[in-house]
């Protein structure tokens, strides 16, 4: 009997990076540059639960809640280059308003990015313009209106205004009898919160459905633009929320606050294997993204005087470039 040739096709296994998950690359980043940090830098006590709740404390005030609003506003497809902007008006915002009445000035710092986020996806939505080209407007809007409505830096005295200054749970830790900040604890409450809306709710479904494929997700009966509008609206809020925190913590609100915060939001997004097209990628990724970048940011206040701060934006320039490569077809497609 005469057996017929079957043609087999034999497929390489795809590259090792494709085997792993990205929210365990961003993981394996964070434990490694932990862990190096750690060996490098034993006689600064890097390991310490003061040092520990120094980085928390940077990443809650500092920007990196405004990474988790970025989040939402790329999975849905879409950019918002107002964020650090919208940081900046709202502190000033809720000083200059907050001296007639300190709960009316909250809450009008806090509409800042709400009405931000509703005016941007206007222009996308309904007017049709690139949400690159709307939010840089905004972002040019809102320095713009800083400006004019503050000339120097606003001094903030109200009690009430100043609660983001609270500490908690002093002496619970061994060792640590400073107590656990109020900004520390919003961080980890709003990051579970914007983790289980993004992935545990319709609207994160209809989200990653969105920024993957939004035609198809049409198709799918989704209401695109209700989702990425919720999805400016959240970012705006967020990026607000951050910068009344920052002001309230530090008793002032400057006129340079948030400056290229928006960059660092994104970066902060890409590291955490956020994929910059839209549709993939997890909070818990950025998450450790933003754990990542203020590691590095305090790093560098160990180094040597000599050794340029700039070098901290260039290696943050190379995290970008690797996170995005991983994400990239060269590592994921079988031949």
């Amino acid at each position: 009997m005469e057996e017929k040739n079957k043609a087999v096709s034999v497929s390489r296994p795809a590259s090792i990076f494709a085997k792993i998950p990205t929210i365990n690359k961003t993981f394996l980043a964070f434990l490694f540059l932990f862990v190096l940090s750690s060996l490098l830098f034993r006689d600064k006590h890097f390991l310490s639960v003061e040092n520990s709740m120094n980085i928390l404390l940077k990443a809650s005030k500092n920007g990196g809640l405004l990474a988790l609003g970025m989040s939402f506003v790329i999975l849905s497809g879409e950019i918002d280059l107002s964020v650090g902007a919208v940081f900046a008006l709202s502190g000033v915002v809720m000083g200059l308003v907050g001296e007639q009445n300190p709960y009316l000035g909250i809450f009008a710092g806090i509409m800042v990015g709400v009405l931000t986020g509703a005016m941007i996806s206007f222009m996308v939505c309904k007017m049709r313009i690139s949400s690159w080209i709307a939010s840089l407007s905004m972002l040019f809007a809102l320095r713009g209106m800083v400006q004019i409505l503050a000339r120097k830096s606003v001094a903030i005295k109200d009690p009430v205004l100043l609660f983001a200054k609270a500490k908690l749970f002093s002496n619970l830790i061994p060792g640590f009898s400073g107590g656990i900040s109020l900004l520390v604890l919003f961080f980890f409450v709003f990051f579970f919160l914007c983790k289980y809306l993004a992935e545990n709710t319709k609207f994160g479904m209809r989200l990653y459905a969105s920024g993957g494929n939004a035609e198809a997700a049409k198709l799918m009966g989704i209401e695109v633009k209700k989702v990425k509008t919720l999805a400016f609206l959240l970012s705006g809020f967020i990026a607000a929320l951050s910068g009344v925190f920052l002001a309230s913590s530090s008793g002032s609100a400057t006129l340079s606050a948030g400056n290229l915060y928006e960059t660092y939001a994104i970066a902060m997004c890409a590291i955490g294997g956020i994929q910059l097209s839209g549709g993939q990628g997890k909070l818990t990724g950025t998450f450790f993204g933003i754990l990542i970048y203020y590691i590095i940011n305090t790093l560098f206040t160990y180094l040597p005087s000599t050794i340029s701060v700039h070098w901290q934006s260039i290696i943050m320039g190379i995290l970008v470039i690797l996170s995005v490569a991983m994400q990239s077809e060269i590592f994921h497609k079988k031949k």
